[in-house]
């Protein structure tokens, strides 16, 4: 293919197969990059002509008389033209249009498809986006393939609303200027790779770290074919393993997660902060200190370890284990990647025990810290250090970072959250339900039923997702109730003391579906408990008879108190750092089944001064 501007009908003439290479992205254009392409077509006027920028190819060898073309850059845009093309072809045939030559040129030719994308999306796009049959969900199998249908469907549709434009659309589409430039060979891609760009969405710095090192490779290498080829066959695994995970994590902060875990001569925040900048810093500095074979080493180590933490990270997605589903529960993982990307790499064990173990103290120290109120990066700095330096030594590990538990979420920061009269207010309601959902599972394990799962807890139904209760309502109607043996009003609960002292109370709290809070809306003690809460299938609401005034048979401040403690006791078993993993059955024997309100109370308020040092 000669280089240089043509018309976009020139450049798919002929009997030409375009095809995008396996180390590029799938397809990535959403909403607003479509909107955009619609927009130039149609603000496009009849006299002048329309940009659509550089297209870098790579001629292959020709196969069964075509022309085989690889798309380096610009795959996005000739992916979005060819759909639309397809959809204008078709309005056209509807109106009685011959539009055979047409089709030939942009769609297919001799029953070869003028497009061929990535393998895995290959036969998505030519049954359901080129062909007119509608896949169901269960023929979608990957993201790219929902942008491609979405693509699809938002072209429709806005083909549909400019039915007098359909005609002027095909013309500009093909009086498009385009630049082109073909390269003999991956080795002279890389020479313009870093300075091109896809029109509509900016490289992220995945693609900018790819560009540099396809570059560089091409400098230091001896055998630049092959270690470039090794290259992005690595890149193309990465892209592979981010597609399965894309909606859970961002591709850039996986490579930000990996240059803190594994480049090790990082010293500062400014350095993982800007770690393309370092990386072509390091690579550059070697290459122009004339150490080539060291700076091919780098490369050749840094692309691999790459490719190995994408594959972790998916891998840590979709093992849904329990100790994970945890960590991702509480959604204040972020800080802890690189560690839980490292521990998993080096942990060479089948079972995974002291990766385990790891996940199991980072669950602690992200729900110990949200407690207690502190900044989800609290002590982010320091983890990073740790994740950097740490060398497999999984003891040494475990002592830091239950050191790191002591020193900045202690027991007894711990316990004066749990028991804040303002608990309700002062933590967060997602934390507030992941200690709920935990002790809901805690007590169906010692009566031996099975948990509440991660999915039914992360229901994100309206109707059907979890909420928190008050078991004396916050605004309760009026009516009249036994509460330590005098007939009160409701609104003796009103007063500021109650308020203050055992409305938010962690003991006057209990998780709820949404739907049934709401049937319950501001009803007493009483009406709750005969309607719901005894026949509820939820644990943690059944056992409030448990902490019934025994002579009164109510629910008042002493049951508050009572149910508090035991939340208090479960809470410093469940999360404590040198126990973790511990069964419910094994927190039940050091949980006293029944305490005193005066002990318990005379406990509380003893713990509520700072300790003296």
């Amino acid at each position: 293919m000669e280089n240089g501007q043509k018309r976009i009908s020139d450049l798919f003439g002929g009997r030409k197969i375009f095809n995008i290479p396996k180390y590029q992205r799938a397809y990535a254009w959403e909403e607003q990059q479509l909107k955009n392409f619609v927009e130039d077509i149609e603000n496009q006027k009849s006299d002048r002509s329309y940009f659509f920028g550089t297209i870098l190819f790579q001629a292959q060898p020709r196969r069964e008389g075509f022309e085989i073309i690889d798309i380096v850059d610009g795959q996005q845009r000739i992916t979005t033209l060819i759909i639309c093309m397809k959809l204008l072809l078709a309005e056209q045939e509807k109106s009685g249009n011959d539009v055979t030559m047409l089709k030939d040129t942009y769609i297919q030719i001799y029953n070869r498809y003028k497009l061929r994308v990535l393998d895995t999306d290959n036969d998505f796009f030519t049954s359901y986006i080129l062909q007119d049959n509608r896949p169901d969900d269960s023929q979608v199998h990957t993201p790219s393939q929902r942008r491609l249908l979405e693509a699809k469907d938002f072209l429709r549709q806005a083909i549909k609303a400019r039915p007098d434009k359909i005609e002027k659309f095909i013309n500009t589409i093909e009086s498009m200027k385009v630049l082109t430039y073909s390269v003999e060979d991956k080795a002279e891609a890389t020479l313009i790779f870093e300075t091109t760009n896809d029109r509509g969405k900016s490289l992220t710095s995945l693609e900018k770290t790819k560009s540099f090192l396809m570059h560089k490779t091409y400098i230091v290498s001896d055998n630049s074919e092959t270690e470039l080829d090794a290259l992005q066959n690595r890149f193309s695994e990465i892209y592979r393993s981010y597609e399965e995970i894309e909606s859970r994590v961002d591709e850039d902060s996986i490579l930000q997660y990996h240059f803190i875990a594994f480049f090790q001569q990082w010293k500062n925040k400014s350095e993982y902060q800007n770690h393309v900048h370092t990386i072509k810093q390091k690579v550059n500095g070697l290459i122009n200190a004339n150490n080539i074979v060291e700076a091919a080493a780098f490369i050749n180590q840094y692309s691999l370890e790459l490719k190995e933490s994408f594959e972790f990270t998916r891998t840590l997605f979709i093992r849904r284990e329990p100790y994970l589903l945890d960590i991702f529960a509480l959604s204040r993982q972020a800080t802890f990647y690189p560690l839980l990307i490292k521990t998993y790499k080096l942990d060479n064990s089948d079972t995974k025990d002291n990766f385990k173990r790891i996940a199991q103290l980072v669950e602690i120290i992200c729900f110990r810290l949200s407690i207690i109120g502190s900044r989800a990066d609290k002590g982010r700095e320091f983890l990073y250090g740790l994740t950097r330096d740490f060398n497999g030594n999984f003891q040494r590990l475990i002592r830091k970072l239950q050191n790191f538990i002591t020193s900045n979420c202690s027991d007894f920061a711990f316990e004066r959250a749990l028991k804040s009269p303002s608990f309700h207010s002062d933590v967060n309601l997602n934390d507030q339900r992941y200690l709920f959902w935990k002790y809901e599972n805690y007590l169906r394990d010692i009566d031996g039923y099975s948990e509440m799962s991660y999915d039914e807890f992360t229901n994100a139904k309206p109707r059907s997702r979890f909420s928190m209760e008050h078991i004396i309502p916050q605004n309760p109607k009026e009516s009249t109730v036994v509460v330590d043996d005098s007939i009160l009003s409701t609104t003796d609960f009103e007063s500021q003391e109650f308020v203050d002292n055992y409305l938010h109370s962690i003991g006057n709290l209990t998780i709820d579906p949404i739907s049934a809070n709401a049937s319950k809306s501001n009803q007493n003690f009483v009406y709750k408990n005969q309607k719901y809460f005894c026949r509820a299938p939820l644990m943690a609401q059944n056992e409030l008879i448990d902490f019934l005034n025994d002579e009164t048979g109510q629910w008042d401040r002493g049951s508050i108190s009572k149910r508090l403690e035991a939340i208090r006791l479960f809470a410093l078993e469940r999360w404590n750092p040198f126990k973790p993993g511990q069964k419910s059955s094994e927190i039940a024997e050091e949980i006293p089944s029944r305490i005193s309100e005066e002990e318990m109370w005379e406990d509380i308020w003893s713990s509520t001064e700072e300790p003296v040092e």
